[in-house]
């Protein structure tokens, strides 16, 4: 199963989609109803999809659901949720959704809220789930008067934390490994490690050797079978204390093109949540694009909501959800 962005050219799968929603649904659950809808030719589809982000999970050539996300004057909103009810239970509204608070954060937003029939015991579930929260207003539904609908909203960037950094801060700079860098790499390395996160595994020492092999992957010398070269680059603050890195790899072979992408980047431990993940992406796409990367493509879980924040917030166009998982997101340099 995957999740992917439809546009106005399948407006055939997206007619079979809604149709389905709107055969089952309660009154008052869509805007639409059935016979209006049925009756569409291909102009006023085109027209209904052009209004909205309509995203779409398919099966062996078979759509499971759809969600789409709706510009206006209050800011983007969820709508159309509609899973078929032989894949009910499997996780692909999370996945619909989240792919809708992708849309919206990355065009600037820091709110998404949406609207679900008051009675509606599994929308309230789903929703809470994903952090949406009760605004506390309500309304008649488009279809049907007599029923109330209720409003919640999800915050798509944590006020828990404090503000990112400036992308002017002066402090963050990326740079190469130097002779000097041994010490404090190897403890950031190790800090990682600890946490879960298999950072630097190509590392054998001699320092000395390492620093030469991936100077060596940076020129694209004597590479080894299957790798790209790469970039390697340490972020540090403004004491010159390592706080991440990031990675570009120059091409990519299949293998990245499904995990790993163009970039792969990291925080050390102690220094999340402080706006570093954002900041160190966002400075490394002019250093992709210098590289002859005209798009990035960066992947990630589709249950890291962190690095799902991250890309998007730096323009991160999410481009599929692939059946193992995978977010996948191209981002302009």
């Amino acid at each position: 199963m995957t999740v992917r962005r439809v546009d106005t050219n399948e407006w055939r799968l997206v007619r079979a989609v809604r149709l389905g929603a709107l055969a089952e649904a309660r009154a008052g659950v869509f805007g639409s109803a059935f016979e209006v809808a049925s009756a569409w030719d291909e102009g006023q589809w085109r027209r209904w999809m052009d209004r909205q982000a309509l995203f779409v999970a398919e099966a062996d050539g078979a759509a499971l659901g759809s969600a789409g996300g709706v510009p206006g004057a209050e800011g983007p909103s969820v709508g159309s949720v509609w899973v078929h009810p032989g894949a009910r239970g499997s996780g692909i509204s999370d996945l619909l959704v989240g792919a809708v608070a992708d849309w919206a954060r990355a065009a600037g937003h820091a709110r998404l809220h949406l609207w679900f029939t008051e009675s509606n015991a599994h929308a309230r579930a789903l929703y809470v789930r994903l952090g949406f929260t009760m605004t506390g207003r309500t309304r008649q539904a488009m279809d049907a008067r007599t029923v109330t609908e209720v409003e919640m909203e999800l915050a798509l960037i944590s006020g828990s934390r404090p503000a990112p950094l400036s992308g002017a801060q002066p402090g963050l700079r990326l740079r190469l490994l130097g002779p000097c860098d041994e010490a404090q790499f190897l403890a950031v390395r190790a800090r990682l490690q600890a946490d879960g996160f298999d950072f630097a595994k190509d590392y054998r020492g001699p320092w000395p050797s390492y620093l030469d092999r991936i100077e060596r992957a940076r020129r694209s010398i004597d590479l080894d079978p299957g790798t790209v070269p790469s970039t390697f680059l340490m972020a540090v603050d403004a004491a010159g204390q390592i706080v991440g890195s990031s990675d570009i790899r120059h091409a990519l072979t299949e293998r990245l093109a499904h995990w790993g992408g163009h970039i792969g980047y990291v925080v050390a431990p102690e220094h999340r949540g402080l706006g570093y993940g954002t900041e160190i992406l966002r400075r490394t796409l002019p250093r992709a694009k210098a590289l002859g990367i005209g798009r990035a493509l960066l992947t990630c879980r589709s249950d890291n909501v962190a690095s799902r924040r991250v890309i998007t917030a730096c323009g991160g166009d999410l481009d599929t959800i692939t059946d193992d998982g995978i977010c996948h997101y191209w981002l302009p340099t």
